[in-house]
């Protein structure tokens, strides 16, 4: 959906919503400089949607507001001119003095869905165990809700998204309520979603980086996707997600307005947390992704602008630390497998499991019947001989007439590839 063709009230954000049809702020809005001194200007109802009023701005009495801000302001004088067009006229108002407008408090109004809801959207291309999608979905929410530049680190989410190539597809997907606008690199809110790792330098505003499976990304948190699959959805269930997708558009466009701050005792708290995850992730070593151990700042804010509050509270804290922990146990899987990180993540996940488990219980170079191994892995016989085929394939076992070799994949020869 385009930010420019949004004409449903259900599409547009609390705060489009109030400096749009609320009187109260019929002279409040976000500046566009129209001349570069700023002596004439355009208050737009947001960032993200220019004003519809055929009216301009006028102050040469006092320094002129910055541009690319909210403010109020006190007309004294209007006049109507042409602007032209013979037909079209333009209301010209002179200002007679400004005042910066904090739109937080409309950016927070209760809205049309919960955060709660908008997590269950992002579970709803994902086919698998509740609450390992429920674990991706509250990852992917954080990704699309960014957060606000702080002391000592840049605006935006940085994401390792670790997973096949269909399930980076389903990743994808459910970030199609990120606008397009928000996806140019001149955007003050920018999203980078893309197989291909690069660097990109924008020293202001939100940068978010979400990279398949990347080599050298510092990620905040990341987005392991092992077994789920891909859930088949009927034609009115996508039309219903499309008309969601578009109310939780209106939802970020109002979360990226709010710039959420932690009290002294919350700051300590989070500091805690972040020695606590250095020590999981010294005690680990080496992981399929980079860590950024000082992310905890930035995720807590994501997660309050997700349930539109200003306020970074203790429960914010512990819920993204508790859901980095179960990522990176997940992490944890691709790490301790045998298997070489890039085919652990493109094996389809009864190959995975196969192999996995019986390595475990096995070992390699040891026959396996069939027979056992059904036993051992509780699933159909048809379902296990295509996960044979999948890691014969990839040369992780050996046919033996109605048995199977796991060979020995000597991983740590491989490990600076992956």
């Amino acid at each position: 959906m385009s930010l420019f063709n949004r004409t449903i009230g259900s599409e547009l954000s609390e705060v489009e919503k109030a400096l749009i049809f609320d009187k109260k702020y019929a002279n409040t809005g976000y500046v566009q400089y129209h001349t570069k001194n700023g002596e004439y200007f355009y208050l737009h109802p947001s960032p993200f949607l220019n004003t519809l009023k055929n009216e301009i701005y006028y102050c040469s009495q006092f320094p002129p507001p910055p541009n690319h801000s909210f403010i109020e302001t006190n007309v004294i004088d209007e006049q109507m001119i042409s602007s032209g067009n013979a037909d079209q006229r333009i209301s010209v108002k002179e200002i007679e003095k400004w005042n910066l407008f904090d739109p937080s408090p409309l950016a927070a109004r209760r809205k049309t869905m919960d955060f709660m809801e908008i997590i269950d959207y992002f579970t709803y291309h994902y086919r698998g165990e509740a609450e390992s999608v429920n674990e991706i979905a509250g990852c992917s929410s954080l990704f699309a809700f960014s957060s606000p530049p702080g002391e000592g680190f840049g605006g935006g989410i940085n994401s390792a998204i670790l997973g096949r190539d269909y399930q980076w597809n389903l990743f994808n997907k459910s970030l199609q309520i990120v606008p397009p606008e928000l996806r140019k690199f001149t955007s003050d809110y920018y999203y980078y979603i893309s197989k291909i790792e690069k660097e990109i330098k924008k020293d202001t505003g939100e940068r978010n980086i979400a990279i398949h499976r990347p080599k050298k990304l510092l990620s905040d948190i990341p987005i392991v996707i092992l077994d789920e699959t891909q859930r088949k959805i009927s034609k009115e269930f996508k039309e219903q997600l499309e008309i969601e997708s578009k109310i939780i558009t209106a939802n970020l466009l109002d979360a990226l307005l709010i710039q959420p701050h932690a009290t002294k005792k919350v700051e300590e708290m989070m500091r805690d947390e972040i020695h606590r995850m250095q020590e999981e992730c010294y005690s680990v070593g080496v992981m399929p992704f980079n860590q950024n151990m000082g992310a905890v700042p930035k995720l807590a804010a994501s997660y309050s602008r997700l349930h539109s509050s200003a306020d970074i509270k203790p429960e914010d804290v512990r819920f993204v630390v508790d859901l980095w922990f179960e990522m990176r146990k997940r992490a944890e899987k691709i790490e301790a497998s045998p298997m070489k990180t890039s085919h652990m993540l493109e094996l389809t996940g009864d190959a995975r499991k196969v192999f996995v488990k019986l390595y475990d219980i096995f070992g390699a170079e040891i026959e396996i019947s069939m027979i056992e191994a059904v036993r051992e892995m509780k699933m159909e016989a048809i379902d296990l001989e295509l996960a044979v085929d999948s890691l014969e394939n990839k040369g992780y076992c050996m046919r033996r007439n109605k048995s199977i070799l796991l060979l020995e994949p000597f991983k740590n020869q491989f490990r600076h590839e992956n």
